[in-house]
């Protein structure tokens, strides 16, 4: 038990009153400043934190598409190999081949790569496959990352509430979080990237951050970044900048002003688009599963709407009511 809480026994948190003292001893050193040097300040100043942003929602977003391709070459391996070229899934493999076919001959199932014809064979391949992929996963994050295991979210809100946990969101942390992301979902494991695409977001956003004395010396302006991190990590896992907007806003951040929003939602937007130009499915969609809607809604329906908003309203009212309540 000791051993698995050891990574949270520092306790450092963040002096905010102090942060904020030499925040404005910095901005009052600055009005000393005259002249050229004076505009140039200002200038950079007012550029350099949306140059930071756009790194990291360019970076989020290929980072984000590496693991797609990576965990889509994986998940493919455990079927068979592609007699082409080993490094490309099936469907890059059958890309000229012509659906109505049986089979793609380029493609080879394990069975037949060995020389034999067994469902038994591909059955014990995919088997094995995917528990090596667990289990390499598993040993990478014990040994190597600890500081990798989970989704990361609850960390997330601490540090952003003002703990400090050294290394969590370092290099080495996300390294060791894409690579065994990319193995954990190609396992076939029941879990997701949502969780830790927000861990990751925020990882790049420490790391391009830290190049920058502005950021590395204030602890409030490296909140504003990882909170915008945090944005772009959900807007790539679900394909919806505003959406992670809002739950870097209302879930994790404790301290949200308005330019930290726009700048959110800025990290967010060049990460989706990032992540569009690069196209990891090769189907111009965001997301794997990422909804259509081919018909158009009727008049009547908004009837519907209304009822559910207003029942959505009035059940989460009376559940905070009672919650008030029961804790009082």
């Amino acid at each position: 038990m000791g051993g698995s809480t050891a990574r949270f026994d520092e306790f450092d948190t963040v002096d905010w009153i102090t942060d904020a003292a030499r925040e404005r001893e910095r901005q009052h050193e600055r009005r000393y400043e005259v002249g050229r040097t004076l505009l140039l300040r200002r200038a950079y100043d007012a550029v350099e934190s949306w140059v930071v942003v756009l790194i990291v929602g360019v970076l989020i977003g290929v980072n984000t598409a590496m693991i797609s391709i990576v965990t889509e070459w994986l998940s493919d391996a455990k079927l068979g190999v592609c007699s082409q070229g080993w490094w490309l899934n099936e469907k890059f493999c059958c890309w000229m081949h012509d659906e109505s076919a049986p089979a793609c001959p380029a493609w080879v199932t394990w069975d037949h790569y060995l020389g034999v014809d067994a469902a038994f064979v591909r059955w014990a391949a995919f088997v094995a496959t995917g528990t090596a992929f667990a289990t390499t996963c598993a040993l990478l994050v014990r040994e190597l990352a600890p500081l990798a295991a989970g989704s990361g979210l609850p960390e997330i809100k601490a540090i952003l509430g003002g703990f400090v946990i050294r290394g969590f969101m370092g290099a080495w942390t996300l390294v060791m979080k894409s690579v065994g992301l990319a193995l954990a979902v190609a396992s076939g494991l029941s879990i997701g990237k949502e969780g830790p695409a927000v861990h990751m977001g925020c990882c790049v956003g420490n790391v391009v951050s830290r190049n920058f004395a502005r950021y590395r010396r204030s602890a409030a302006r490296q909140r504003e970044i990882v909170s915008a991190s945090a944005a772009a990590g959900v807007a790539v896992a679900f394909g919806a900048p505003i959406g992670g907007v809002l739950f870097s806003m209302e879930d994790l951040s404790s301290r949200f002003p308005r330019k930290t929003m726009w700048r959110s939602f800025f990290c967010a937007l060049i990460a989706t688009v990032s992540l569009q130009a690069m196209d990891p499915f090769w189907t111009g969609k965001l997301v794997m599963f990422q909804a259509s809607y081919d018909r158009d809604w009727h008049f009547f329906e908004l009837l519907f709407f209304a009822i559910i908003g207003v029942f959505g309203g009035v059940y989460g009212g009376l559940c905070i009511k009672l919650n008030l309540r029961v804790t009082a």
